[in-house]
């Protein structure tokens, strides 16, 4: 009786157990079904010849040159879901676009201006010297931004790194002050250019492109770079200046305390403008500028046969779009002619964008570095923080690959050393921060890593700038470490940039804007698929 009654028991547990399994079975089934009923990213077969802009790990996400989207359907990303952990592995590739290219001269008479620098009018000596170093034929931005500045014109010259932005403002300044100098007489310590820039780096390479063609015409550029400003203070000099290059930390205090004053200034440049116009200079450059007498036109004094009013410039890769803002009560902002290339803020040299944990970051890295090394191809890693910059450093070089470091810690003259050893080819690999992103002469480097990916678009598109220059090596190459998520929200807004056939976004993740472009404390929840902001892909200025 008893075994009977154990018998039914065990009977009913069965009974039951097998009923909770088929129901398991049935809901798990169903939600197969519910997931397949997701529609499916199909892969276009009209794709033969195409160029393809955007390859992917999974092919169906490819983008190709000439391929659109429709208005009423999401745009697919390769990193649409990177925000998880298991997208570990994944990666995409990005091409330069074709169709973004210098546009063909078929009119001769216009192949002609762009073929010499004497059609600009400038001083035929200054041509010879050009000569001398083999510049004989402008560049594209050369020959939209120099008729402009020597016809006198306020101008905003925007166009991608590396592209000729210095000698096209740098040729015109030293013809002008050629002929000033000669109606001014001798001025202690009043110079006639001034040139700004927001690190000490870019301020050197510079003076120096400025001192090869001026020695030869006996105009004296001086170059200012901070490090000594409380010696000079002390012991002020007492010299014949025609132009100095500056950064503005320290030409900021010099003329704050009548060292060079700035009554003489005819031409004034703000290189990478960008850095200059943030928040942190914003109220110095404003009180700044409003010592140099800035013109709408540059009308000559009768007396003298010297302009009234300076000559203004903004040069940058990335514009800023609080220009109006900061020179309101400064300068007209009408009378500033916008000089741009149709490159800019577009991507110009092959990339990859590899998901990565933090932890794989240091194995990714021995295995991306130690091919180049074989090879004896010159690196350069960037990082978003000098911690972060120092221990990569140390990392590479306890892994026996010689390593240089350059950030804001190390002194200037450090910082020179070091970079020196790398140019001149001691050292294969320069570890660095933003401080490295502007101003360095890099058009020998064939490789860029970003080991921290930057959390601003304009930091991105001037590391990239580092490579792919005018005049550099070919084959060059972007390689990108994608980890955190704002580093993973960044690369959204640019693949969908790059598949909108639109420049990168300009904006800071860790910013809030009023303009709506991004918000620090809503970047996780943005709906990807619906943004469609205009002023997100509208080029700043």
């Amino acid at each position: 009786m008893i075994m009977t009654m154990f018998s039914r028991f065990c009977n009913l547990c069965h009974k039951i157990t097998n009923a909770q399994f088929i129901q398991f079975q049935r809901c798990y089934k169903r939600s197969i079904k519910r997931k397949g009923n997701v529609s499916r990213i199909e892969r276009s077969d009209n794709t033969e010849g195409k160029t393809p802009i955007i390859v992917c790990k999974r092919k169906e996400l490819n983008f190709y040159e000439g391929q659109k989207y429709s208005k009423f359907e999401p745009i697919p990303l390769a990193s649409k879901g990177w925000q998880h952990y298991k997208s570990k592995g994944d990666f995409f590739f990005v091409y330069p676009l074709t169709n973004v290219e210098e546009e063909a001269y078929n009119n001769e008479e216009e192949k002609e201006i762009c073929d010499t620098f004497a059609q600009f009018g400038l001083n035929p000596q200054i041509i010879d010297i050009l000569e001398k170093y083999s510049i004989t034929k402008p560049l594209k931005i050369q020959t939209i931004g120099i008729p402009q500045i020597m016809n006198g014109a306020n101008t905003i010259i925007a166009a991608e790194t590396g592209c000729g932005k210095t000698l096209t403002y740098l040729l015109p300044m030293i013809d002008k002050v050629l002929r000033w100098k000669q109606l001014a007489g001798n001025r202690y310590n009043f110079p006639l250019g001034l040139i700004i820039t927001p690190t000490r780096e870019l301020a050197f390479q510079i003076g120096l492109e400025a001192k090869k063609i001026c020695q030869h015409f006996g105009i004296y550029a001086k170059t200012i770079t901070g490090g000594k400003t409380n010696k000079m203070l002390l012991d002020p000099p007492v010299e014949n200046v025609d132009i100095i290059i500056a950064s503005f930390g320290v030409i900021s205090k010099l003329t704050t305390n009548k060292i060079y004053k700035l009554d003489m200034v005819k031409s004034i440049v703000l290189d990478e403008a960008d850095a200059l116009f943030h928040e942190t200079f914003e109220e110095k450059l404003q009180v700044f500028l409003k010592k140099v007498p800035l013109g709408f036109v540059q009308n000559v004094d009768e007396d003298t046969k010297l302009p009234i009013g300076a000559q203004f410039a903004l040069v940058s890769a990335t514009m800023p779009s609080r220009i109006s803002e900061v020179l309101e009560n400064i300068i007209d902002v009408e009378s500033l002619v916008n000089i741009t290339s149709d490159k800019l803020h577009h991507i110009l040299v092959p990339q990859k964008f590899m998901r990565v944990g933090p932890d794989d970051k240091p194995t990714e890295l021995l295995k991306y570095i130690k091919p180049k090394m074989a090879n004896r191809e010159q690196v350069i890693i960037f990082n978003n923080t000098n911690s972060t910059c120092n221990w990569v450093t140390m990392f590479l070089n306890k892994s026996k690959i010689e390593t240089v470091c350059l950030n804001g810690d190390l002194p200037l003259y450090e910082r020179q050393n070091k970079y020196a050893s790398f140019k001149g080819g001691r050292c294969l690999v320069l570890c660095t921060t933003n401080a490295g992103s502007r101003g360095m002469d890099t058009v020998a480097i064939r490789h860029v890593l970003n080991y921290d990916f930057p959390n601003a678009t304009a930091d991105y598109i001037h590391r990239c700038g580092r490579t792919g220059r005018v005049g550099g090596v070919k084959d060059c190459r972007v390689t990108n470490f994608i980890s955190t998520p704002s580093e993973i929200s960044v690369v959204q807004k640019i693949e969908r940039a790059v598949r909108k056939m639109k420049p990168i976004p300009i904006f800071d993740i860790h910013e809030k804007k009023d303009d709506g472009i991004l918000d620090l404390h809503e970047y996780k929840n943005i709906d990807e698929e619906n943004e469609e902001k205009q002023q997100e892909f509208s080029i700043p200025y």
